[in-house]
């Protein structure tokens, strides 16, 4: 898991220490081995850095957000083609119209 955490705390001159003391933890392991992707942070954690620095989480986790639609794009086709044997009620209707557009915007990220 690789994610900008570190470079963007860097940019602030604020230690790993200052931001564990804001989140009020004991100490800063769990934000160290978040930084250096050995441990996916929880949303507290991605939210602080999301507020201390100002940047999107979109942009905090840019590899981890292009893994996750290329997985979606990956499984969009089979789901809708499964949804296509099913009988086309108004609500299986609406969700392959829904995954049709979601492919549409994914194919635009990739």
């Amino acid at each position: 898991m690789r994610n900008l955490l570190r470079t963007y705390r860097k940019k602030t001159e604020l230690s790993i220490e200052d931001v564990s003391r804001l989140l009020g933890m004991p100490d800063s392991s769990t934000l160290s081995r978040c930084e250096r992707g050995y441990r996916k942070p929880n949303l507290e954690i991605i939210f602080t850095y999301h507020i201390l620095f100002e940047v999107s989480v979109e942009k905090l986790f840019e590899s981890e957000m292009k893994y996750t639609y290329a997985r979606i794009a990956l499984n969009i086709e089979p789901l809708i083609e499964d949804l296509m044997k099913q009988e086309l009620t108004k609500k299986v209707e609406a969700k392959i119209e829904y995954l049709n557009s979601l492919k549409e915007l994914i194919d635009k990220k990739l």
